[in-house]
């Protein structure tokens, strides 16, 4: 993620869409883990819903008219500031500045991108551990806009 873009958003997208199948069906994950996913891919989950939609969109150009489409438009422009991790200044989502454009809303992709990395962090990386040790495994780095 040193430099988001547009083909990058897509990749991502495409994976995190397709984990939802991978994770129902493996028998090697714990009920906590699909419990999580269950609730991340609800229908109130706004950040699951872009993800889909995109996803969809990627296989399907032509949207389906049956039902109401949730993304109005998805736009790239270059000049991205990113955010910068700490306590290692690390630059996270710097390069093209990526809005999905919804109902009466902006959504800016690389938080949406952030947002659904951590669901899976946590399906992945927490919820496997004992519950004394995911406090240190949950907190993740702080993060400062720029």
């Amino acid at each position: 993620m040193a430099h988001f873009s547009v083909d990058g958003l897509d990749d991502f997208i495409a994976t995190a869409n397709s984990l939802r199948d991978w994770i129902r069906t493996d028998s090697g994950l714990s009920s906590e883990q699909k419990e999580h996913l269950e609730r991340f891919v609800s229908i109130p989950s706004l950040d699951w819903q872009i993800c889909h939609e995109i996803a969809n969109r990627q296989k399907h150009p032509k949207p389906d008219r049956r039902g109401k489409a949730l993304i109005k438009d998805v736009k790239s422009t270059s000049g991205g500031g990113g955010f910068a991790m700490l306590p290692h200044l690390r630059i996270f989502g710097a390069g093209d500045n990526i809005s999905v454009e919804l109902e009466g809303r902006t959504e800016s992709a690389v938080a949406v991108v952030i947002r659904v990395f951590n669901h899976f962090h946590y399906i992945f990386e927490v919820a496997p551990l004992p519950l004394a040790e995911r406090r240190a495994a949950g907190n993740l780095e702080k993060v400062l806009f720029i």
